[in-house]
């Protein structure tokens, strides 16, 4: 009996950097295609049922997502954090569990390939990790303002580490995380709710599961892919044309 496999992206920001008035911004034109559109193509072809996370201008969104029994549209209706968002995507699997959940976001899914993430299944199953998460190494990372990740000498992850809660030496680091996960669903489950709020924005961040599994002593796997397979996510004015340009040139 294969393993079923989950997949959930996020797309309920609401694109303030953006200038959003009427319209998600993954509702956004990517090359002529909504930038939600590739994020649901990708997982279509791996995950045996879909969950979409929305919330502000959802409707925007919802249109674009032709009928399709394997897509569950969820709605956050306070955006309190990645954390929350994922947590609330879980309630919509309680009567068939999955063995594995694939998380992306929305807004950032646009180079990734198939077979990259069939490979960072593969490499979860067989590391027995609990999470597992694509990583890049970028030239520039204070750009990109992306976690860096901090390995040991033998290559394992030892931690996680915010932009803004960086020392001098970790903004060093050019290994950032570029937030596509991997979950063990008895994982996930087990330990959302022991994410704390941010004390600054007051939100649930996804990436905090990262710590409590290394605190725990379970297996923490980060896959290192070139940037041509990442490229950037579209967070503010600008940033979708430089992502698009980016596209066509790594493409």
């Amino acid at each position: 009996m294969s393993e079923k496999v989950i997949g959930i992206i996020l797309a309920a920001g609401k694109g303030t950097r953006m200038n959003s008035k009427i319209e998600n911004k993954v509702a956004h034109l990517f090359l002529g295609k909504p930038i939600i559109l590739y994020g649901v193509e990708l997982f279509e072809k791996i995950c045996d049922e879909l969950i979409i996370v929305v919330g502000a201008f959802k409707q925007s969104i919802e249109n674009i997502i032709k009928e399709n029994k394997k897509i569950k549209f969820v709605y956050q209706k306070k955006r309190l954090g990645t954390g929350h968002a994922v947590q609330l995507a879980l309630l919509e699997l309680h009567d068939s569990p999955p063995s594995l959940v694939l998380v992306g976001m929305g807004d950032h899914m646009m180079f990734y390939k198939e077979d990259t993430i069939r490979k960072l299944i593969q490499q979860h199953k067989d590391l027995n990790s609990v999470v597992s998460f694509i990583s890049t190494k970028y030239h520039n990372p204070d750009a990109l303002a992306w976690g860096r990740i901090e390995r040991d000498k033998d290559g394992n992850v030892l931690d996680i580490v915010e932009q803004k809660d960086a020392t001098a030496k970790q903004l060093k680091i050019k290994e950032l995380n570029s937030a596509l996960y991997c979950f063990d669903y008895s994982f996930l489950s087990k330990n959302l709710n022991k994410i704390k709020k941010s004390e600054v924005t007051g939100e649930y961040y996804l990436p905090d599961l990262i710590k409590i599994a290394l605190e725990t002593k379970q297996k923490v796997h980060a896959m290192l892919v070139h940037f041509r397979e990442i490229g950037i996510g579209i967070n503010k004015v600008g940033e979708l044309s430089e992502s698009q340009t980016l596209y066509k040139k790594l493409r």
